[in-house]
């Protein structure tokens, strides 16, 4: 069943050849019980590794039941161990950190038989040497005699055709030495035995052929005739693979062992996944706060949809440089840059009126161009409020009670003689000192929110205002401000403080301290306008009958032959009032899905226009979450780098703890490779290792990291309630760490993991020697 021919083995020692066995030629039966004898050097255990296919032959031929070997990779010998030799080593060579019956079953896993199929078959060879109340026990807890039946056991589990003995009782005692051998005596019955020794008289009494070698020679060999037997049968080696779970398996066994090690290890990889775990909830509760503020908060923040609606984005440094042309190019300063026209059209206003629901809404708001005329009276003196210099903006109470809380007066009592303002301070309570002076105050701090309460301006009519004057260019009359301003200032609208208010301690969104009024007073501003005789005779004319230089304003003064251009004349309609088209439209919602709701209307108005009467409306409250989520994205990207440098350092140092690893379990590879485990699956062995600590490593960090995060959260809320549960973990979060957990892990183990792969299965089981 088994041939030798002409086979020879040299090794390269100190870079020069040295043959260890020359030209042998041997033949063997089934059921022969061969010693090889022979001193210490002669090539015993080296034609013992070559029958075993743990050595491979430089020149000849070993023929295996009529098959040769000449042309078998490392799989067909693999496959060869594993299912036709059974290996007895001298030191036993167990796997320490599995049970016995464990150690039994290992080449029959590599045979891929089933968890019943391999557990009855070792508990049969176990009996069979003896070790039947010894099952469960870890080899340190056996005695020498045992651990060899224990191999012995494990030679014979995958019912191999050819058992190599590599001096069996050499670490025994004489009493036990008679007992094992007289245990492989009985296998031999079956099997054939080749059992390599020095000890003549244990040949003498046991062994049915004696093969003495000497130099690498064989001299000797006391069989004298060959086998009638004709045997026919070719040899097909069955492939074996050990399975992921079987690797794993093996490798928790081992870690477990080590358990301090491998705790401070996974301890050590855990501290980047606590880290990035930090910063990801950080910044998971950071958005989640923003957004809790958008529907709360911020929800009264108004939906606006400006004249002009200015696009934000980095600059376009694909775009061509600008070439001269030689002529200067005319622009319109007063259109914002990147500016989009929104079309707010009495059609679009309509389908607003008519398509929003009036629970989605406090109120929607027009404002326009029209001009704003302000007086005040000091000592019998009429003045023009600088408005420009001051911020004069409409507002409304809702908004108000939201945003403000109230220093001074009241927002609930109405005047109907009267227009109601208000002075809004900013977070630091103050206003511009033009406000004060607007009221004829001083400025000097001296006055009292109360002091403010019952101020009054007085915004005239145009009629009042404005006198017509046909002299001054010839056919054409212009409009003039009044040389006597007490008509304008007794029959004007009156426009009463009645609060001063103050933004909110917690307010992350304020707008400019300064006058703000009702949308009632615009209105009526407005039809007053319309009607007046400047804006009548503005309507009809083709000049500007408004010295606008004197109006202290930025449009073209008038002239005597200047006739308005058309890009330019919406313009002085607006500021005189007689065009109707608002500049601005805010619409306030009463709740976040009603802000979703008016924005739906407006994008649904959007699908029916053209691409030009789009309109482009402005969430602000949207825009300061994304604004803030955005700063804490970046902030949050960049502590994650630092973070992962961490984590990748660890990963490293886990792939060097791999690699003393492999070195610690040298002895385990070579046993693992004796019984027939591939390259691939002792490389399986050590990634799995790798993966369980990566695993470990995920689990520790993501569960110290919850740990953590109550303390966190509890200290962050008494320093600030706004931003309570600042910490918030998400399984997305737990669950993509602990993959990137084992994937760096992983990685950092396939260099040692390779290592152990590419170690000589015959210096492998001599490690510990």
């Amino acid at each position: 069943m088994l041939k030798l021919e002409h086979i020879k083995k040299d090794y390269l020692i100190a870079g020069k050849p040295f043959t260890a066995l020359h030209d042998i030629n041997l033949t063997f039966d089934r059921s022969e019980f061969v010693a090889i004898l022979g001193p210490s050097g002669c090539g015993k255990t080296t034609l013992l590794n070559l029958i075993g296919g743990l050595d491979q032959y430089t020149s000849g031929d070993l023929i295996i039941e009529n098959k040769s070997t000449k042309r078998f990779d490392d799989r067909d010998w693999d496959a060869y161990r594993n299912n036709k030799v059974g290996f007895i080593f001298q030191n036993y060579n167990l796997i320490n950190h599995i049970s016995i019956i464990e150690n039994v079953e290992l080449g029959m896993t590599l045979a891929g038989k089933s968890i019943e199929e391999r557990r009855k078959k070792a508990e049969e060879v176990l009996i069979r040497v003896g070790l039947k109340d010894q099952m469960y026990k870890r080899s340190a807890q056996l005695s020498g005699g045992q651990k060899q039946r224990v191999a012995i056991a494990r030679a014979l589990a995958n019912d191999p055709e050819i058992i190599l003995a590599d001096e069996p009782t050499g670490a025994l005692d004489s009493q036990t030495s008679v007992q094992i051998m007289e245990l492989i005596q009985e296998i031999a019955k079956e099997q054939l035995v080749i059992m390599v020794t020095h000890n003549q008289e244990l040949a003498d009494t046991y062994a049915t052929r004696t093969i003495r070698l000497l130099d690498g020679n064989v001299v000797s060999d006391t069989k004298t005739t060959q086998s009638t037997k004709n045997d026919e049968t070719v040899y097909t080696p069955k492939k074996t693979s050990m399975s992921y779970l079987q690797a794993i398996k093996l490798s928790f066994n081992n870690l477990r062992t080590k358990l301090a090690r491998t705790l401070i290890t996974a301890f050590a990889g855990s501290i980047g996944i606590i880290g990035v775990l930090l910063v990801l909830g950080v910044g998971n509760g950071f958005n989640k706060t923003v957004s809790d503020l958008e529907r709360g908060a911020l929800v009264s923040i108004p939906i606006m949809i400006n004249q002009y609606s200015v696009t934000f984005g980095p600059p376009d440094f694909d775009a061509p440089a600008p070439v001269s042309n030689g002529y200067v190019k005319p622009y319109d300063s007063s259109i914002p840059p990147s500016a989009y026209l929104n079309n707010l059209s009495p059609a679009f206003i309509s389908y607003l009126e008519q398509n929003l629901n009036p629970n989605d809404f406090t109120s929607i708001e027009y404002e326009y161009a029209v001009q704003t005329l302000l007086l005040q009276q000091n000592a019998g003196v009429y003045r023009l409020v600088d408005k420009e210099s001051i911020q004069f903006a409409q507002t409304n109470k809702a908004f108000l009670n939201e945003y403000f809380d109230i220093m001074a007066g009241s927002l609930t009592v109405t005047d109907p003689n009267v227009y109601e303002i208000f002075i809004l301070l900013n977070d630091e309570f103050g206003v511009d000192k033009r406000v004060l002076e607007a009221f004829n105050l001083p400025t000097d701090g001296s006055v009292a929110y109360t002091d403010l309460v019952g101020k009054t301006l007085v915004s005239p009519y145009y009629n009042d205002y404005y006198q017509a004057d046909s002299t001054t260019l010839a056919g054409k009359t212009i409009f003039k401000p009044n040389t006597d301003l007490s008509n304008a200032f007794n029959n004007g609208m009156v426009l009463k403080i009645s609060a001063v208010l103050a933004p909110k301690v917690e307010n992350v969104f304020t707008i400019d301290d300064g006058v703000y009024h009702l949308d009632d007073f615009n209105n009526v501003l407005l039809q007053k306008a319309l009607t007046s005789q400047v804006g009548i005779a503005q309507k009809n004319s083709n000049y500007y009958v408004m010295d606008f230089r004197a109006q202290g304003q930025s449009l073209r003064p008038a002239g005597t032959n200047f006739v308005a251009e058309a890009m330019e004349r919406p313009l002085v309609e607006s500021f005189i009032g007689v065009d109707q088209k608002p500049i601005s439209i805010s619409i306030y919602p009463v709740s976040y899905e009603s802000k979703e709701g008016i924005i739906d209307v407006i994008e649904a108005y959007n699908k029916t226009v053209s691409e030009t009467d789009k309109i482009i409306y402005l969430d602000l409250a949207e825009t300061i979450g994304s604004a803030l989520g955005s700063v804490v994205n970046m902030i949050s990207i960049v502590l994650v780098i630092f973070a992962g440098i961490s984590l990748v350092v660890s990963s490293i140092m886990i792939g060097i703890i791999t690699y003393v690893s492999v070195i610690e379990r040298t002895q385990e590879i070579g046993v693992l490779r004796a019984l027939g485990a591939r390259k691939k699956d002792v490389k399986r062995v050590f990634n799995s290792e790798t993966f369980l600590i990566g695993l470990t490593a995920g689990i520790l960090g993501s569960s110290i990291t919850y740990i953590l995060s109550f303390p966190i959260n509890l200290i962050v809320e008494n320093l600030n309630e706004q931003m309570a549960q600042i910490l918030q973990l998400t399984w997305v979060h737990v669950l993509s760490m602990i993959a990137v957990s084992i994937t760096l892990t992983f990685i950092a183990g396939l260099f040692p993991a390779s290592l152990a792969a590419k170690k000589n299965p015959v210096e492998a089981l001599r490690a510990n020697d």
